[in-house]
């Protein structure tokens, strides 16, 4: 399913009477027909009729106090016909940022009775992490998003572990359901570079998520690995396979929720609506923040060769060349153990001062072979 696309972030009004009859007028960019939506929309014990924002609860998983921890959500069916948008956040329960941006836009910037099409809002996926302030589920130690441990979590498991089911249930009521999805995550550190993440290895989700990444506005990482038909079935991998764009957003600060990070997350999903004829109006550029212009690939991680406090010399978003000095390594009598330097020529996007999935620090100091630097590279540099 396609929905013609904007000029300029508008679609002339005749555009919209054509696609409201399943027309193409030359500006899809595949097949023209709109997406009928339901009367009733029903994701767990919330059902928005058109026009409606409704909340409710996906069913979770029961702790050994016979506690329920479920995952709230909120729906809003949109008057007219267009796609189902789901906008998660808080995969990782330390990463907040979105939240907010989920509230922002559900509940003071979207009026459902203009929207086309539908938003499923979930502001914490994770509530087994998010509860105990961790990077991971505190019950088993797993990642809802399918990485971060030995084993990969798939979403495939209704009878799996605790983390396991959280995530088919996410599954089963939302991520099925949707048809563009806006996946917010954070880094830690506020002086972090804000920045996103598209898959263009998938011939059915290349062009849409080229247009929402042009759209949200801010550095773009480029990866370029087909999702196979043997893939591990995480929610992303589901989603891909389904032909479901599925875009990775980063805020910053994702510890608090906090500005620029709100500004910038509301604004980039509403640009994201736009584009896709959800909403109108005209598309807002990102502002008073560093954007590397890219195309930009990920390069990897620096690590530790020493431990000790860490002192960073340059802000993430400079570009550096290779071997250049970007932070040091040093005791607690303050001398330099290690100068830390730039393996390429590139950037650094942020520093997590030894965070490591579940043994995340708050500390800016290092143990051997902790990360020090994310690092990326830009095409044409």
């Amino acid at each position: 399913m396609s929905v013609c696309g904007r000029l300029n972030g508008q679609v002339p009004c005749l555009a919209r009477v054509a696609v409201s009859k399943g027309l193409c007028l030359g500006q899809c960019a595949g097949p023209s027909k709109v997406k009928i939506m339901p009367e009733k929309l029903k994701v767990g014990t919330a059902t928005a009729k058109r026009g409606e924002l409704q909340k409710g609860m996906m069913k979770g998983i029961e702790l050994n106090t016979t506690t329920s921890i479920d995952i709230p959500v909120l729906v809003m069916n949109g008057m007219k016909d267009g796609p189902t948008l789901l906008i998660v956040s808080t995969q990782h329960g330390i990463e907040i940022q979105g939240t907010e941006v989920v509230l922002k836009i559900m509940r003071e910037r979207i009026d459902p009775k203009k929207l086309r099409g539908a938003i499923i809002g979930i502001p914490v996926e994770n509530p087994l992490a998010y509860m105990h302030h961790q990077y991971l589920s505190w019950i088993d130690n797993l990642d809802l998003g399918g990485g971060g441990s030995g084993s990969l979590l798939t979403a495939d498991r209704p009878l799996g572990g605790a983390t396991e089911r959280l995530a088919y249930a996410l599954w089963q009521e939302a991520w099925s359901q949707a048809d563009i999805v806006i996946n917010i995550h954070c880094n830690t550190r506020p002086d972090s570079l804000f920045f996103q993440e598209i898959n263009t290895g998938n011939p059915k989700t290349r062009e849409k998520l080229e247009r929402m990444a042009k759209a949200f506005g801010v550095t773009t990482l480029i990866v370029n690995e087909p999702v196979k038909d043997d893939a591990p079935s995480t929610l992303a991998n589901m989603a891909a396979k389904k032909g479901v764009p599925d875009i990775l957003i980063e805020l910053i600060d994702g510890r608090w929720i906090s500005e620029p990070s709100t500004s910038v997350g509301v604004r980039g999903v509403i640009n994201i609506m736009k584009t896709l004829d959800m909403i109108d109006g005209q598309i807002e550029p990102q502002q008073g923040i560093q954007i590397v212009q890219g195309p930009c690939k990920e390069w990897g991680i620096v690590r530790a060769n020493r431990g000790g406090l860490v002192r960073f010399l340059k802000k993430p978003g400079v570009f550096m060349k290779k071997d250049e000095v970007f932070a040091e390594i040093y005791d607690l009598y303050g001398d330099v153990l290690e100068r830390v330097k730039m393996p390429v020529d590139g950037y650094t996007w942020a520093y997590p001062c030894g965070d490591i999935l579940g043994t995340n620090s708050s500390l800016q100091a290092v143990q051997t072979g902790a990360n020090v630097a994310y690092v990326f590279t830009e095409e044409n540099k």
